[in-house]
């Protein structure tokens, strides 16, 4: 029986010589094997409850783990224990005194970003291949902080290895408030030849065990297509990205010519599918825009898999959409800063716009939504993305409790600039920095069309309403 003992932070506790134990700053408790007794990955449990399971890593001659601590709702003392993989293999017992909230540099409190945000956010931007193993990486943050929760589901018969957790620095720094997050970094490496004749091993699906716990409300999961990651299957799908960088990374600054195929690929598939839910699909007679569309960096796939459609896009950015009708397909056309479009009303069975709403106005978000009614087609419908609650928290790092307030308070804020398109358009301060409530916007855009649902993270750190004419 391993005794209970208390742990302050920063100083050291052994327990019966196999496992000692410390507790760093940010809650984050650190055990380093001294034994023979070593397992692969252990389970820490908080106050009689499963709390998170981790890896035990062998670096520089330490075998260790980590793993940060429920966030602190009232200051109290924390049982902890640490379980091998054998209920009868308790390592360690302890008692954790009363800890402070974790606050970022500014004193906006973890607790106050968990509150708005609770769905795990997560980036797949890498694609290897070297003609037989297809390797896909990126980040997820751990299901209510559990790294154990999280698990890819593929279709029948597909070959493959889950590599998770594994450390991530960035994700750590950045996602300060969400527990383990420095244990957020995956692979998945899918064995082509290996897989069966018939199966499906270009797209995969997040899973998240334990219900992913950490909303307030209890289980939440979100919807499919914010979990779902798309393998592009043809290879000309990365042929002719702007060769100025200026252009591919204008208002994206972390893209390049890998990320930026493979993330507006599967942005395309997930509009797709949302699309598809309301009858918007590829064939004659059907007409698409995509409101916003840079580069074409989701316009081109439309090009490429819709060929029985009218497929459209607009930008107020001249010099990209003069690049998008020199060197893709589909019909595209510079947009001033306010209404109207070159658009004729009614010409559109299906628009699209990500992360537009984001670098507008209430007022400029007000006058775009009333030219989206006209350009729908009386049973078209418009998938409109906007910056809300898992955008807030992506910038968390960089706020304070006044900002928070003033968000949480009003439901919108836009008082932040956006130099991404200064020299390329007239009027400087119109893009911002803009971010919403989904009880905002639902109050402010019902003003302008009939706002059928809302899905959070729906594509990167945007959620998306759906929007159709006003009858």
């Amino acid at each position: 029986m391993v005794a209970p003992t208390s742990i302050e932070t920063g100083i050291v506790a052994s327990e019966s010589g196999e496992l000692d134990l410390r507790l760093d700053p940010g809650d984050l408790l650190v055990g380093t094997f001294t034994g023979k007794k070593i397992a692969s990955r252990v389970t820490v449990r908080c106050d009689g409850r499963h709390w998170a399971t981790v890896p035990v890593t062998h670096v520089e001659g330490l075998v260790r783990f980590t793993c940060q601590l429920p966030p602190v709702i009232v200051p109290a003392e924390t049982t902890v224990e640490v379980w091998g993989s054998s209920d009868q293999a308790c390592f360690a017992r302890l008692t954790v005194p009363p800890r402070p909230p974790i606050v970022n540099p500014f004193g906006l409190t973890a607790r106050d970003v968990l509150a708005v945000h609770s769905l795990p956010f997560q980036a797949t931007p890498w694609l290897s291949f070297d003609g037989a193993r297809l390797v896909i990486a990126g980040e997820h943050l751990p299901p209510a902080g559990d790294p154990g929760a999280l698990r890819v589901i593929f279709g029948p018969g597909v070959a493959y290895e889950f590599q998770y957790p594994l450390p991530s620095v960035s994700f750590g720094k950045h996602f300060w408030y969400w527990p383990n997050a420095h244990l957020s970094s995956f692979r998945v490496v899918i064995d082509l030849p290996a897989c069966k004749p018939g199966s499906d091993p270009f797209s995969f699906t997040f899973a998240y065990d334990n219900g992913n716990p950490l909303d307030l409300d209890g289980r939440q999961v979100g919807d499919i297509l914010g979990r779902r990651v798309f393998v592009p299957t043809r290879l000309d799908a990365g042929i002719g990205l702007p060769r100025d960088g200026s252009q591919l990374t204008r208002v994206q600054t972390w893209s390049n010519d890998q990320s930026v195929t493979f993330t507006s690929h599967c942005a395309f598939k997930a509009i797709e599918s949302l699309l598809g839910r309301y009858g918007v699909a590829n064939r004659d007679g059907v007409s698409v825009l995509d409101w916003g569309c840079g580069h074409g960096r989701v316009t081109r796939h439309f090009v490429q898999e819709w060929d029985a459609a009218r497929v459209c896009g607009t930008d107020i950015d001249d010099e990209t959409i003069a690049w998008c009708r020199e060197y893709l397909g589909g019909e595209f056309r510079t947009t001033p800063l306010l209404p109207p479009t070159p658009f004729a009303e009614g010409s559109f069975d299906g628009i699209f716009g990500l992360s537009v709403m984001t670098h507008l106005s209430a007022e400029g978000q007000a006058a775009w939504l009333d030219e989206i009614g006209r350009l729908l087609k009386p049973e078209g419908v418009a998938l409109i993305t906007f910056g809300g609650s898992r955008s807030v928290a992506w910038s968390s790092f960089f706020r304070g409790p006044d900002f928070w307030h003033h968000w949480t308070t009003t439901g919108f804020d836009d008082r932040l600039i956006d130099p991404a398109l200064a020299g390329k358009i007239s009027d400087g301060p119109y893009g911002r920095h803009t971010v919403q409530t989904q009880d905002y916007t639902c109050r402010a855009w019902s003003k302008h069309l009939n706002v059928v649902d809302v899905i959070p993270d729906f594509v990167g750190n945007l959620d998306v309403a759906v929007l159709c004419r006003r009858a």
